[in-house]
């Protein structure tokens, strides 16, 4: 490969004697870089970027056009014509310019638009063809930088021979966890930025630690236990939203509902080793790592998901609890528990029973995943 030359060329601009011309945005200078097999091509413009880039061949070219650019001067640079662009040509192209690189050989030009300001952007055409390897390991790197999916883990709680909380009139916080979960499935396959997925989607049993392992397996960014709180007393009303404890619970109602949602387990003959341990001390590095890894988002998460229920329900507690729910123990995906209502409380288990209201929760819930991607985005 011959050693590469660089040549800057100046291009001058004029307005021509019209409405559209008056408003044209000028050119500034351009530089092309080559050599044998390869040019970078390099135009600065001010205002609009507007371009359209293709190729021709019978002969080879590659042809620039921006149509908000006025007219051009011919280069005043003389070429040495000694790498893959034999030379540069400019002319009128209906309101705009046209500028055509001739080349050696066929090549496919890649383009990108680099912001630097407000007003000013450079337009960087790039004519080569990587080998296939190189190829290969840019198109991996390119769909890295893609945005994707969230995927979000939605637990309806209890299910199947687990009923959960029974109200006094006999309703199930089952079937009331599994119409909000529902509902939210709906919201979010409905908005493209999200894949939501459920642990269950029918009235079965599934115990805590595989739910946590679902959603491991699914690559959840996100996991939300939904819920219906009962009280000892029937007075206790309003939606709660609980993440992780590392220390114990922040209230003694927090510390009686752990214990009765992670009762669940009791109708479970099996735990997976990898979430639970007999062993205090690794129980205790277990739920260590997880409070590391995911308590300032879920933190964050829960925080915004307080303030849109409370626009939609009463809240039992204006601030976010914590308590040692099984369900929340992953070790590296934000989670928070969502009580929607005491199913204890009359009024509570009246509204949580209709249609309209657990729509109305996942409305909430949908707002306030997307609030918190909002704020913090996924890696690209």
């Amino acid at each position: 490969m011959d050693r590469r030359r660089f040549i800057t060329t100046l291009l001058a601009t004029c307005l021509l004697p019209s409405t559209r011309a008056l408003a044209a945005n000028p050119l500034t200078p351009f530089t092309l870089q080559e050599d044998d097999d390869s040019a970078s091509f390099v135009i600065e413009l001010e205002g609009s970027h507007e371009h359209k880039v293709f190729t021709l061949d019978n002969p080879p070219r590659v042809v620039i056009d921006l149509p908000q650019v006025s007219r051009i001067a011919p280069s005043k640079a003389p070429r040495q014509h000694a790498g893959i662009v034999k030379d540069v040509r400019t002319g009128r192209h209906g309101d705009g310019i046209r500028i055509v690189l001739d080349l050696k050989r066929l090549k496919q030009p890649r383009t990108q638009v680099r912001q630097l300001d407000a007003h000013r952007a450079q337009l960087i055409v790039s004519i080569n063809d990587p080998d296939p390897l190189m190829a290969a390991v840019t198109a991996e790197a390119e769909s890295h930088r893609q945005p994707r999916k969230a995927i979000i883990e939605i637990d309806a709680g209890h299910g199947g021979k687990d009923p959960g909380c029974v109200s006094a009139d006999d309703h199930y916080e089952k079937y009331v966890a599994l119409g909000v979960a529902d509902a939210l499935k709906t919201r979010l396959h409905a908005d493209p930025r999200f894949e939501p997925s459920l642990t269950r989607d029918s009235d079965i049993f599934i115990p805590l630690h595989q739910r946590v392992l679902m959603a491991r397996d699914h690559h959840a960014d996100l996991f939300i236990s939904i819920h219906a709180d009962a009280a000892p007393t029937p007075s206790a009303s309003g939606a709660s939203v609980y993440i992780l404890s590392e220390h114990g619970a922040s209230s003694a109602m927090a510390r009686w509902l752990a214990e009765s949602q992670n009762a669940a387990d009791r109708y479970d003959s099996t735990r997976d080793s990898n979430i639970y341990s007999d062993d205090p001390d690794v129980q205790s590095v277990l739920i260590d790592l997880s409070m590391r890894g995911t308590d300032v988002a879920s933190q964050k998460l829960a925080k915004t998901t307080l303030g849109h229920l409370g626009e939609v329900t009463h809240l039992h507690q204006h601030r976010v609890n914590k308590a040692a729910f099984a369900v929340l123990k992953s070790p590296d995906i934000p989670s928070m528990l969502v009580e929607t209502g005491f199913m204890s409380n009359r009024a509570d288990c009246k509204r949580l029973l209709v249609k309209s209201h657990q729509q109305a929760l996942a409305e909430a819930l949908h707002q306030s995943v997307a609030d918190f991607f909002e704020a913090n985005p996924l890696p690209a």
